[in-house]
């Protein structure tokens, strides 16, 4: 994503900073026209609508599931998973937040991002810090998520209720 000016206090100011933008950038543009539509300006609810429909993963999470045995669980997830995997693959691209394998030895620069690295562990002292690679981490690289149908009512509706009428 491109990096943006601080936006100023004053509206005059802040309506030619967003006026510029609107010329000069696509990603910006697209952005006012969904406050204006009143499309969602979040992907997260559309990531969890693909996730709904391809993997039914709300429907899973949503179920009590301490009544079934282990074998039927596991047979119900391979599906979710294939579902909610062929998902990810088709709207996101996601990538490692630190490359290498996890329990390879690493070192956290001093100007390393808190909001994408965790440090747990005896931290203390600054940067940089030497440690161990417990989990690599995720970040999303690229995002092309379908648009979700409007609702009447402007609520955020993940999946639509199915009647099949006779």
């Amino acid at each position: 994503m491109k990096p943006y000016p601080q936006p100023s206090d004053n509206p005059i100011v802040l309506a030619f900073q967003a006026f510029w933008f609107c010329l000069t950038d696509p990603a910006f543009r697209a952005k006012v026209v969904r406050v204006f539509t009143g499309e969602p300006a979040g992907t997260d609810l559309r990531v969890l609508a693909v996730l709904q429909r391809d993997g039914r993963l709300v429907d899973f999470l949503q179920e009590d599931i301490d009544a079934y045995g282990d074998a039927q669980i596991g047979a119900a997830v391979r599906d979710i998973h294939r579902g909610c995997r062929k998902a990810l693959r088709d709207y996101l691209t996601v990538e490692p937040v630190m490359p290498g394998d996890e329990g390879a030895p690493v070192t956290v620069s001093q100007d390393f991002d808190p909001a994408a690295v965790r440090l747990t562990g005896n931290v203390g002292g600054k940067p940089p810090f030497r440690g161990v690679l417990k989990h690599h981490g995720w970040r999303v690289k690229t995002v092309q998520l379908p648009a979700l149908p409007a609702a009447r009512d402007q609520s955020s509706v993940l999946a639509p209720a199915e009647v099949e009428v006779s």
